[in-house]
Order: C-alpha cells, then sequence, then structure tokens
C-alpha cells in the first residue's frame, strides 16, 4: 500500500469515527472528560523530542510503522465490516419501506385488516429497539477501541503535519 493512501485511509477514519461519535463514550459527563484528558495526552505524547530531525524517509516509516499497527489494522478490518453491515441494512430497510406502504394501504381500505397489520407492526418496532440498543453498545465499544488508538493516530498526525511542512514527497497533496 502506498504511504500516501495510508495516510489518507487513517485521516478519513479518525474523521468519520469522530463525526459519527464513535470517540464520544454515552454515559455523561465523566466519560466526557476522561476522552477529553484521553486525547489531551495523546496530543502531548505525539510531539516527541528530535522529530525536528528526522527526514522524509524516516518519518514515512513511522507513519507506515503506525498503519500497519496489528491492533490499527483489525481497527479497520472491523469498521469494514460494520460498515457493510450498515449499508445492507440500509438497502434492506429500502426495500421493506415499499412493501409496508403497499400493506398500509390494503390494511386502510379492507374492513378488519387494519388489527392485523398494527399487531404485526408492534411487535417488528420491539424487535428494531432491541437491534438499536444493541447498536449502542456496539458503537460504545467501537468508541473505547478508537480511544486506544488514539495516542498512535495522534502521533501518525504529527508526523504528516512534519512531512507536509519539509515538503516531502510522499506527502505531497496530504494537507
Amino acid at each position: 500500500m502506498k504511504p500516501h493512501s495510508i495516510v489518507s485511509m487513517m485521516a478519513l477514519l479518525t474523521v468519520a469515527a469522530l463525526s459519527h461519535g464513535q470517540a464520544v463514550m454515552p454515559g455523561g459527563q465523566q466519560d466526557y472528560q476522561a476522552m477529553m484528558q484521553a486525547m489531551e495526552k495523546a496530543q502531548a505524547e505525539a510531539n516527541q523530542p528530535g522529530d525536528e530531525r528526522l527526514t522524509c524517509d524516516q518519518l514515512q516509516q513511522q507513519v507506515v510503522a503506525v498503519a500497519q499497527d496489528p491492533a490499527f489494522v483489525a481497527h479497520v478490518k472491523a469498521a469494514g465490516i460494520a460498515a457493510e453491515k450498515d449499508m445492507v441494512q440500509m438497502q434492506a430497510a429500502q426495500s421493506e419501506i415499499a412493501a409496508k406502504t403497499a400493506a398500509t394501504i390494503v390494511a386502510s381500505m379492507v374492513p378488519g385488516a387494519a388489527m392485523g397489520h398494527m399487531t404485526a407492526s408492534a411487535v417488528e418496532n420491539q424487535a428494531k429497539a432491541a437491534q438499536s440498543a444493541a447498536r449502542v453498545q456496539e458503537r460504545m465499544a467501537q468508541g473505547q477501541q478508537m480511544m486506544a488508538l488514539m495516542p498512535k493516530l495522534m502521533r501518525a498526525q504529527r508526523l504528516v503535519e512534519l512531512a507536509v511542512v519539509r515538503q516531502c514527497k510522499w506527502a505531497t497533496g496530504v494537507g
């Protein structure tokens, strides 16, 4: 994989995770404060003595090392699988909308048909509520995984920033 692609992928994953609230763990002010402290610590650790003396090749090697970290790769794979699953569910939901619209129309025109339709809808709503609760738990776990990776991601961001300032060939167009 090209280093530019790795950097772009890392940036997109970070932005996507933050924009979907994965870095924010539900549970109140205490969790938010813990998250902010972890972010501040990760930012502080991103700067290491001697960074300014690193060559473009050394910067690239360190960024690639972060991108190839087994924990990071596992997180990326899991995020990809979750995204595919979400897409399949959205496509299925769109198909269901047409069928349910037709069923609602029929139920509204046929005397007595509305009761069965309402019962089926109530059962379906209960199942969807359970699925929603499971998804919240899944998102919380993803947020915790993302927070564990934050020091590495912040370090990679710092290295990329240095490479952009130095106008390293591999970082051209990243900024």
